[in-house]
C-alpha cells in the first residue's frame, strides 16, 4: 500500500517538472525573438540615417559654378570655399560663402593713323589741254598700223604728263582688254615718267573696228 503511493507522488511530479521547463523553453523562445526583431529594427534605422548624412554632406559640399561667356567679355563666378555640414554659429554670416565681385572687362580702342594719299595735280589750262590732246592723238595714229579684227570701239583712259609722254593708260570696257595687243598704247608708255608731284591730263581714247581714232579729253564723273 504505501509503495504505490509514493509512485504516485512522484508521476505527478515528474509532470509538473516538465511543464515547467516545456514553459520556460516557450519563454525564452518568445525573448529572443522580441529580442532579435527590435535589434533589427535598430540597426535599419540607424543605417538610414547614415545615408541621409552621406547625401546631405555632398549636396552641401559642391560648390556652384556660374559661367557666362560672350564675344566682349568671360566672367566666371565660383564659390571660394565648399560649405561643410557643420557650421558653427559664432562664425560670420559673410564668411561662409563668398563670391568675388564681378570685374569690370579692360576695353583697349586702337586707333591706326593711315595716311593720306595725296592725288597727282592736274592740269588745267585749256591750251596745254589741247596742245597735248593733238600730241597723243599723233602717236597713236601714227604708232597703230595694224588692221582692226575687233567689233566694236575700244575705249581707254590715258594718262600723259607735261612732257607730252604716255605714263600710263587703263581699259575701260572687255574688248579694250581682250584687244589691246592690236593697238600701240603698250609701246607708247612709259611707267617711269610717273611722278605723283607733277601735274597730268587725262583723255579718252576710243579706237572704233572702222580703223577711226578720237581723243577726247576726260571727264570726270
Amino acid at each position: 500500500m504505501s509503495t504505490t503511493v509514493n509512485s504516485s507522488n512522484n508521476s505527478s511530479e515528474t509532470a509538473k517538472s516538465l511543464g515547467l521547463k516545456i514553459i520556460s523553453v516557450i519563454g525564452l523562445t518568445l525573448f529572443a525573438g522580441f529580442y532579435a526583431n527590435s535589434w533589427q529594427r535598430s540597426l535599419t534605422e540607424y543605417a538610414q540615417q547614415q545615408a541621409e548624412t552621406t547625401v546631405a554632406t555632398s549636396t552641401t559640399d559642391t560648390a556652384p559654378i556660374v559661367a557666362n561667356t560672350s564675344t566682349s567679355k568671360s566672367t566666371v563666378i565660383a564659390s571660394t570655399s565648399a560649405v561643410s555640414p557643420v557650421v558653427d554659429t559664432t562664425q560670420s554670416v559673410s564668411s561662409v560663402n563668398t563670391v568675388p565681385a564681378e570685374t569690370a572687362p579692360i576695353e583697349t580702342e586702337v586707333t591706326m593713323a593711315v595716311p593720306e594719299t595725296q592725288a597727282a595735280p592736274k592740269i588745267t589750262n585749256s591750251n596745254t589741254l589741247e596742245k597735248l590732246s593733238s600730241i597723243l592723238y599723233n602717236q597713236i595714229d601714227k604708232a597703230w598700223q595694224q588692221y582692226p579684227t575687233f567689233s566694236e570701239n575700244l575705249a581707254y583712259r590715258v594718262t600723259m604728263n607735261s612732257a607730252g609722254m604716255i605714263a600710263k593708260y587703263e581699259h575701260i570696257n572687255k574688248a579694250a582688254s581682250e584687244y589691246i595687243a592690236e593697238t600701240p598704247l603698250a609701246k607708247l608708255t612709259n611707267s617711269s615718267t610717273t611722278d605723283a608731284n607733277k601735274p597730268t591730263a587725262e583723255f579718252l581714247v576710243l579706237l572704233t573696228p572702222n580703223g577711226v581714232l578720237q581723243v577726247n579729253q576726260w571727264v570726270a564723273e
